[in-house]
């Protein structure tokens, strides 16, 4: 397998200084994990857990006080390395008006590009290959302070991706859309996948985590399982323990087994819980 595109080592960090009230602040605790190329990796944990801080740490937003965070080899704490750092590892928030600077789409777009200097006919390449990639060329005269939040949020994607970045960090990037904007969100996550782009979705929603290839729970600081979804989800006493509950189609699937025993276990998404029921009609119906 390939060398990963990052690699978390033995990672602590802390916003404070211990204190008789907080004898241990540290947010992150010895937290090790890959991302590799090309994969979609859900990163999941209660309030507290760090998965914020976690992201802040894959683009050099902030840096370990112990261990390393290296991307492509290069170290966040070397300050020669933050600008390729920053390219190579691309972030989206919460609120995509944070990221928000101008006052059409388009030229929102080509803000950071340009910020690098990328040459203009090369420039409007970019522009336009990431508005097509989000669903947003046709708003691309727009003001942005007229899009729907799902719209928003497909623009401020596609202004990382105009830095060509090879990972996308979604950090809560769906955490305030309707089921529509998750929709729109969630289709341009199979697009990047289907480029070739890593994207990291740090989500409280199970059911987004659930389309990841792999999941990292994350609790108090430090990776507690991760797996194929298939697999984490497959422990809901494990993930209870640290406060977090089944995709919903899942617990539907485990409520169903619980009630009839022969009912497919390790479902994740309603169209196989659908299928399972459908399955079972007939031979029900002979009894």
């Amino acid at each position: 397998m390939p060398d990963p595109l990052i690699v978390c080592n033995a990672v602590e960090f802390s916003y404070s200084a211990p204190s008789p009230l907080t004898p241990d602040p540290r947010v992150l605790r010895g937290l090790s994990l890959a991302v590799h190329r090309g994969e979609h990796l859900a990163i999941i944990g209660p309030n507290g857990s760090g998965k914020s801080t976690l992201a802040r740490h894959l683009n050099a937003l902030l840096r370990p006080q112990r261990g390393t965070v290296l991307v492509r080899g290069i170290d966040t704490r070397d300050p020669a390395g933050v600008s390729l750092i920053r390219q190579t590892v691309g972030m989206v928030f919460q609120h995509p008006e944070s990221q928000m600077v101008a006052t059409i789409v388009e030229e929102d777009v080509a803000f950071g590009p340009e910020n690098l200097g990328v040459p203009h006919a090369e420039l409007r390449r970019r522009v336009r290959e990431a508005l097509e990639t989000t669903g947003m060329w046709e708003a691309r005269d727009r003001p942005p302070h007229l899009l729907s939040a799902g719209q928003k949020q497909r623009v401020a994607i596609a202004g990382v991706l105009a830095m060509r970045p090879e990972c996308l960090v979604l950090d809560e990037a769906t955490s305030m859309l309707d089921p529509r904007g998750r929709a729109e969100v969630a289709q341009v996550v199979l697009e990047l996948r289907r480029r070739g782009t890593a994207v990291v979705s740090i989500t409280h929603r199970m059911d987004d985590a659930a389309a990841a290839d792999r999941v990292i729970v994350l609790d108090a600081g430090a990776v507690r399982s991760e797996g194929t979804p298939r697999r984490v989800f497959a422990d809901p006493e494990a993930l209870r323990a640290v406060g977090l509950d089944l995709p919903p189609a899942a617990a539907l699937a485990a409520g169903m087994r619980r009630r009839f025993p022969t009912f497919p276990a390790g479902l994740l998404t309603v169209d196989e819980v659908v299928e399972a029921v459908a399955a079972s009609l007939p031979a029900r119906r002979d009894r």
